[in-house]
């Protein structure tokens, strides 16, 4: 049977425009539905208010983990989803996901099935932040199972073990912040689960407009949240290694060549 147990869901935008109105259009009535804008200088906050959900305005971009944290503060219900403004539940999704929360009572994290816009599905066997959990990759699952990592383009959470664990780490501005939450959910004694016929379709990479800039922008996080998260779980991170072999790339390619762009990106937050 499935559960009528509603969900907060929580949606964080930035430049999300073209992308926000399916996602919120995808979501059943009855539950909590929060957007977080990360001071965009679109009209998503205003698209978002056509729905008449709850908008967070913030003056400032503070990153994608602190905006979820800032919409979870406003969470009523004990299950917390949050869910990118490029992704799109398929029917019954909640319901099969809201029931999971019962059916495996150890776990405190969940993940949907997650579906690539071509229909193939995206699935993570692991996180760098934690030893390798195989020797050989493993096939796709085909049934719910146990997992190390959870991705945060549809992550689920008990609101109780998220406040608990404090939420996102706010030193984390883009990218690891779902790697760096599922470590410490294991690390504070609870269980991830993979659902399998709860579905979501994410378009992966479409939130905020693909530009030059925006490239660039997340790039440079991207390695600056691979530092933090690598040393703050005491992983092997070979920074200098990472700093020669970039700065050989960046010699070797134009500045404005999307490899150029990208080591110097990455040497920026190597360096900082």
């Amino acid at each position: 049977m499935m559960s009528a147990t509603p969900f907060s869901i929580v949606l964080v935008t930035f430049n999300s425009s073209a992308v926000i109105g399916a996602a919120l259009s995808s979501i059943p009535s009855g539950h909590q539905v929060i957007v977080v804008d990360n001071a965009s200088s679109d009209n998503s906050a205003e698209i978002a208010d056509e729905y008449g959900v709850t908008v967070v305005r913030l003056d400032t971009n503070l990153g994608f983990g602190t905006a979820c944290n800032r919409g979870a503060d406003l969470a009523r219900h004990e299950r917390l989803l949050f869910l990118n403004p490029d992704a799109d539940l398929e029917p019954e999704a909640l319901d099969i996901l809201g029931a999971a929360f019962d059916k495996y009572p150890h776990s405190a994290g969940f993940n949907p099935r997650l579906l690539n816009s071509d229909g193939t599905q995206f699935f993570r066997h692991r996180t760098m932040l934690m030893r390798r959990p195989y020797w050989r990759r493993p096939a796709l699952p085909l049934k719910d199972r146990p997992v190390v990592m959870l991705s945060g383009a549809a992550l689920a959470v008990r609101k109780q073990v998220f406040d608990e664990i404090g939420g996102f780490d706010e030193a984390i501005f883009l990218f690891y912040e779902d790697d760096d939450i599922s470590v410490r959910i294991l690390k504070a004694g609870y269980g991830l689960h993979y659902i399998h016929d709860s579905v979501v379709r994410h378009m992966q990479g479409k939130s905020s407009p693909a530009t030059p800039e925006m490239s660039s922008f997340r790039t440079y996080h991207a390695m600056r949240a691979k530092r933090y998260a690598m040393k703050k779980h005491r992983r092997p991170f070979f920074r200098w290694f990472r700093v020669l072999a970039l700065s050989y790339r960046a010699m070797r390619y134009p500045q404005t060549s999307p490899k150029g762009s990208r080591a110097r990106a990455h040497l920026k937050a190597l360096l900082e």
